[in-house]
């Protein structure tokens, strides 16, 4: 199971790379014909582009539907903006609920899971018995390298995600929940009722956020689909203009140079 912290990243980027991507678009638009100077040997079929063209482009691919409306294509203007609304929405009920999930899964884990009582002696060594120990725990210390301690003595944990991922999958921190007495074997794995609790909750905040990840993969392809979707819808029966004249390749026969532009000012 990926650690919160890792999907919380990812779902963050989503939105940076919608504006990475934008910029790309638009700069590869406006100078892709210099990359593809020469003409391809097989004349591959050829669509005009103007400045309207361009323009609507852009609209969509900043507001998704902008470009449609402006053509006269209400419905699928609609549509577009009624999927950014709706994919926007999913993408903040998700990550809001994922994170206060995490929250509390965390809390949850802070009050029914102890070091003292997963290494009573102190020094890292499992009160679990023979389980198999396959990961450490590291512990808190100060800029001097020197330990830090709890009020009762016990060393304080590293309580990044890695140690509330631990604590939930493997056998050897089973010791640490506060009903242990109670444990009992599953499908070769050891739980008890706290542990069982905290991994329902941990894996219901992880799926909000994954919920969340896909719903800020659907804004970008929405922006993405709606702006060739507004380019191509364009009205191009005036191609030509004083100062600006544009073609735009496809060739789908032709895997490397299938699509390319030329503009001219």
């Amino acid at each position: 199971m990926a650690g919160n912290g890792a999907i919380t990243g990812r779902c963050c980027l989503v939105l940076n790379r919608l504006k990475i991507i934008t910029v790309i678009l638009f700069v590869g638009l406006v100078i892709g014909s210099t990359t593809f100077g020469r003409e391809l040997h097989n004349a591959p079929t050829k669509l005009p582009v103007n400045t309207k063209m361009m323009t609507n482009f852009l609209k969509s691919l900043i507001i998704p539907g902008w470009g449609q409306w402006s053509n006269g294509n209400k419905v699928r203007a609609v549509a577009y903006l009624a999927a950014e609304v709706a994919s926007i929405y999913g993408y903040q009920e998700n990550y809001s609920t994922g994170k206060d999930g995490e929250r509390d899964f965390k809390n949850f884990a802070n009050e029914h899971w102890y070091y003292g009582r997963w290494s009573p002696n102190n020094d890292g060594e499992t009160a679990c018995g023979n389980n198999l120990r396959t990961h450490q725990m590291p512990t808190l210390t100060d800029i001097y390298g020197n330990d830090i301690y709890d009020d009762l003595g016990f060393l304080i944990p590293l309580k990044d995600h890695h140690f509330y991922e631990n604590i939930s999958k493997y056998p050897e921190f089973v010791c640490g929940w506060d009903d242990i007495a109670d444990q009992w074997s599953e499908d070769e794995k050891i739980y008890t009722p706290n542990k069982l609790t905290y991994i329902k909750m941990r894996t219901l905040s992880n799926d909000h956020y994954r919920n969340a990840q896909v719903a800020g993969t659907l804004i970008m392809i929405n922006h993405l689909v709606s702006a060739f979707d507004a380019a191509l819808g364009t009205d191009i029966t005036s191609f030509e203009t004083t100062n600006f004249t544009g073609k735009f390749y496809i060739n789908p026969m032709n895997a490397v140079n299938g699509i390319r532009l030329e503009v001219k000012f």
